[in-house]
């Protein structure tokens, strides 16, 4: 026996966490495009931000386009899916006490992800494939779930005598513009606009109109 002797190291690689790797790619991916764009935004730097070789890229995503689209996908999916599960048949017979549970939710989403809330606000307001792609996949469906909500807020005679189709756009302009943009609140204001208590106190804010009767 060889006592006290030390084991021999062992040489093999590194184990490769292809998960890791690409989920570092998508958080870079977001940064990289809220800041600068789509147009601004290249693969070489998207690939410097996740700390990877530009040719390693294509790895995981065969363009910046499928790249665009799957950073879309993996975080804009939180607020859909929290939709899906809270606005049951038997959550929209009672409207009001719904939306006062629902919505804060919701805008929070916008909040808690400021650089998503800004990529998804500059491809909003701009015609293009992207657009209609960000239309389609997702402003759509969310649309689609929350309209029976506001529908039965007009019914109730809230939404400050407003059609829901204008009180759910206004709402969700303000909180795109608003949360997509703390920094430069930050700038014009002074305020720390990512913090929990102004964040609340603005989802209260824009949610007084929906409330309001007719």
């Amino acid at each position: 026996m060889n006592k006290g002797k030390k084991p021999p190291k062992d040489s093999s690689p590194a184990r490769y966490d292809g998960q890791e790797n690409r989920r570092l790619v998508l958080d870079a991916a977001l940064r990289v495009f809220s800041d600068l764009g789509f147009e601004g935004a290249s693969t070489r730097a998207i690939a410097a931000a996740a700390g990877i070789e530009q040719g390693h890229l294509a790895y995981y995503f065969p363009s910046k386009m499928a790249l665009w689209q799957q950073v879309i996908e993996t975080f804009a999916r939180q607020g859909e899916a929290y939709l899906r599960a809270h606005l049951t048949p038997d959550a929209l017979a009672n409207p009001v006490a719904t939306a006062h549970k629902v919505l804060p939710d919701f805008l929070r989403t916008f909040a808690s992800n400021p650089r998503l809330t800004r990529l998804m606000l500059q491809e909003f307001s701009v015609l293009s494939a992207r657009h209609e792609w960000v239309v389609a996949n997702f402003g759509q469906p969310v649309w689609r779930l929350l309209e029976p909500l506001f529908d039965g807020l007009q019914a109730q005679r809230r939404l400050a005598g407003a059609e829901p189709v204008m009180a759910y756009f206004t709402l969700i302009g303000a909180a795109l513009i608003t949360f997509g943009n703390p920094e430069l609140i930050a700038r014009l204001a002074g305020v720390e606009a990512n913090e929990t208590q102004w964040v609340d106190k603005a989802i209260d804010h824009m949610l007084v109109p929906i409330f309001a009767s007719a």
